[in-house]
């Protein structure tokens, strides 16, 4: 995708500023020291992936270019939530080219539950392209996925989010990761990211306790 294509999407190479944006929101969300996930992990006591859906699905408007593609034929989607002592933290969107899945990336379709930058960022062959920022209002095509299950976000006029391209051999998957507003009670790591084999997991499986909402099943 262009630049110019990118910022009539709403994207851009820095994030502008809005007053709804906090200093510390604003270190969360461009923090480029390597896994968010392990940022998360250093901020929390408990950690864990919730994975809402993984299935072929059509690009959105703003993602088929970027991925290669043609026209918007179906590419494998991923949708997480990214989980802090039991309240969402991020909702992340990843979507690759099916058969880029099956030869570059084929450790995506057993992940499951657990985190993608567990792989992403201990391969020596995969590279990143710097961050694209934006900020989603309710009617953003990922707005609406978050807010399927998480209802509550509907009424936030703003959220910000970052998207990136990892590359593996001819593979491009578009990462794409929406920040909520939990994550302002939660200061951002001062210092590198953990080590990620040093994860830690919540054993409870069961629903998130949380003041936010309850996850709700996804249907699409």
């Amino acid at each position: 995708m262009s630049a110019q294509s990118a910022r009539r999407c709403g994207w851009s190479s820095h994030l502008a500023f809005d007053a709804a944006i906090t200093p510390n929101l604003r270190r969360w969300v461009t923090g480029d020291d390597g896994s968010l996930t392990a940022r998360l992990v250093a901020a929390s006591e408990r950690f864990r992936v919730a994975q809402l859906l993984q299935r072929p699905l059509r690009p959105l408007a703003d993602e088929w270019q970027v991925l290669g593609q043609h026209d918007r034929v179906p590419a494998l989607t991923r949708e997480v939530l990214l989980i802090c002592d039991d309240i969402p933290a991020v909702f992340a969107h990843t979507v690759v080219r099916l058969r880029h899945a099956r030869r570059d990336w084929p450790f995506l379709r057993g992940l499951g539950a657990r985190p993608l930058g567990g792989r992403l960022f201990i391969d020596p062959a995969v590279t990143r392209d710097p961050f694209q920022f934006a900020r989603l209002v309710p009617h953003h095509p990922l707005r609406q996925a978050l807010q399927r299950v998480l209802p509550a976000m509907a009424p936030l006029p703003m959220l910000p989010a970052r998207r990136s391209v990892f590359r593996r051999g001819d593979g491009v998957m578009l990462v794409t990761e929406v920040f909520l507003p939990d994550l302002l009670a939660r200061p951002a790591p001062g210092t590198k990211a953990i080590a990620l084999p040093m994860f830690r997991r919540t054993t409870d499986r069961g629903p998130i306790a949380s003041h936010t909402t309850e996850i709700k099943e996804i249907t699409r």
